[in-house]
């Protein structure tokens, strides 16, 4: 059996299916991005394709993390930086490279790596994972909320996930950043 959690937009899984939230409760906003956070779908292949989980196997769950990490390894994902953005700006490609938002060892590792506590990631699309350091300042976190939007918009209608970015903090996505949280942020001095 070939299990994967798949990131889709927020509300898109037909009513029956299987689905978690990538951030439990997370913190309303006036502009009502908190809603475009993404989901995990759970899904499995059938005929070459993966299609979603009903709902009544939750209890399954724990068999089927175990399979995901199998299908997981299926995939290779390969790294570019974003020289256009001010800051430490990487993407990741690859059938599974969104999904790095649901690995909290990858995310923990990105942590170290940087040496920020906190940094922006986004999914704009099936396949794409980027990831900024917050240290370019308020400039660069703006530019890179722009292009996880653009990217997302110029997907396929089909391969877009979410416009937002969000918050990795801890190892885990906290919050959505956006034109609000910026223009506080501004305001803040920050």
């Amino acid at each position: 059996m070939r299990y994967a959690p798949r990131l889709i937009p927020a509300g898109s899984a037909p009513a029956d299916a299987l689905v978690e939230p990538l951030i439990a409760a997370p913190p309303r906003s006036p502009l009502g991005e908190h809603t475009l956070i993404p989901e995990v779908a759970w899904m499995i292949e059938q005929d070459g394709e993966f299609v979603h989980v009903p709902a009544s196997e939750r209890a399954q769950l724990a068999v089927m993390r175990g399979y995901a990490e199998l299908t997981k390894l299926d995939g290779t994902l390969a790294n570019e930086t974003l020289d256009e953005l001010p800051g430490v700006k990487l993407a990741t490609n690859g059938a599974y490279a969104a999904e790095i938002l649901l690995d909290p060892d990858h995310l923990t590792a990105l942590h170290e790596i940087l040496g920020f506590a906190a940094y922006l990631a986004a999914a704009p699309r099936r396949g794409r994972f980027l990831m900024g350091g917050v240290g370019a300042g308020l400039a660069g976190m703006r530019e890179f909320v722009d292009r996880a939007r653009r990217e997302h918009d110029a997907a396929p209608l089909a391969e877009r996930i979410s416009p937002v970015a969000l918050l990795v903090r801890g190892g885990a996505p906290t919050a959505v950043v956006g034109e609000l949280q910026l223009a506080a942020l501004a305001e803040a001095g920050l």
